[in-house]
């Protein structure tokens, strides 16, 4: 394969990578906003006082720090990563790609390489901030035949994680989510509680008498309404989370193109990876291990695919081809060579 071209610093190419970094943070604005909305619009429906509101944007501002702090030891931990090791030439050939990819980040802290046993091919970066911010490839990033540009391309997505505290803005998400439901939990009960069959079924006391003991069909209906309102939240945050994570993720793409000038070697990159994982799901227990994993890698192990679904047709089909999109914990394969051939201003060679 010819070598990728490198958008020189001033070619008016460079504007389009700008412009695909602007607009990725756009979204990822737009995201916030939606989740600040309803969480805001919940407060109003549980009829939360100012000071409620008060101590809540508090919180807002306080509590992801405990979330994301252990990040790095974390994620490490889970997937089994060791120091990579310098008298291993695998490893070597990593550290110094990684080395070369850092030089090119304006990140002061170089983060420590970590490799992973697993074969499944993929990356990631993690960490609270930049200074405990570390990168690790998997075993199997070695085994699908990556060139130096396109492993380059792969880690330069993954320091723009690190550089954009990505880390910090999707566990700030995952709170917010969580806030909400407990929100609109509490408002439905304070809606329901007037009407006398919820309150006898829930063994709650009428206004001017003791309360009751907890009928059977009270515990029932309880556990039915908490069901039904973690389904409705969980729907909802899901849309928030296709504006805002999956944002970060082809944010990371265009910020490391602007590192390397080089969206190409990214553009095949992402393609061999997924035309390996595509031939070697991950089942059984892996599928499950993979699936707490899939939103930190560089692609979805579980669902991504070389090709784009066809459109559907019926309005069933919709719906479906909708759910597995909300299931995605990154834009597809197909997606992002788009925007990647559209940053270099033309088409990328194909892998």
């Amino acid at each position: 394969m010819a070598k990728h071209p490198v958008i020189a610093h001033d070619d008016p190419k460079l504007h389009n990578i700008w412009r695909r970094v602007i607009e990725t943070w756009l979204l990822t604005l737009i995201g916030y906003g939606l989740m600040g909305g309803l969480i805001f619009a919940a407060l109003e429906f549980a009829g939360a006082s100012y000071h409620f509101k008060l101590g809540f944007n508090l919180i807002y501002l306080i509590l992801p720090i405990v979330s994301w702090w252990f990040s790095a030891k974390i994620s490490l931990l889970v997937t089994k990563s060791v120091p990579a090791d310098p008298s291993n030439p695998e490893h070597k050939r990593l550290i110094d790609i990684v080395h070369r990819t850092w030089l090119k980040s304006g990140l002061k802290f170089e983060p420590p390489v970590y490799v992973s046993d697993n074969p499944l091919p993929n990356a990631f970066a993690t960490g609270p901030i930049h200074r405990k911010a570390v990168v690790a490839a998997t075993k199997g990033l070695f085994l699908i035949g990556l060139t130096d540009d396109e492993i380059e391309a792969v880690f330069s997505h993954e320091l723009s994680h690190v550089k954009n505290y990505d880390v910090g803005i999707n566990s700030l998400l995952a709170v917010l989510s969580s806030f909400f439901f407990m929100i609109v939990n509490a408002g439905v009960n304070t809606l329901l509680a007037p009407i006398h069959l919820y309150r006898w079924a829930r063994g709650m006391k009428p206004l001017s008498q003791e309360n009751k003991p907890r009928t059977f069909f009270g515990s029932v209906l309880n556990y039915v309404i908490f069901y039904v309102v973690f389904w409705f939240t969980g729907q909802l945050t899901k849309l928030v989370q296709m504006f805002v994570v999956r944002s970060r993720e082809s944010g990371a793409d265009a910020t490391g193109a602007l590192m390397t000038h080089n969206p190409c070697a990214l553009a095949t990159g992402l393609e061999k990876l997924v035309a390996y994982v595509e031939t070697h799901r991950p089942e059984g227990k892996a599928r499950e291990y993979w699936r707490a994993l899939r939103p930190m890698m560089t692609i979805d192990p579980l669902y991504d695919a070389v090709e784009a679904d066809a459109k559907p047709v019926t309005i069933l089909d919709k719906l479906k081809a909708f759910w597995k999109y909300l299931m995605l914990t990154h834009p597809t394969v197909p997606d992002r060579v788009y925007q990647l051939e559209r940053m270099n201003g033309g088409a990328c060679p194909r892998a």
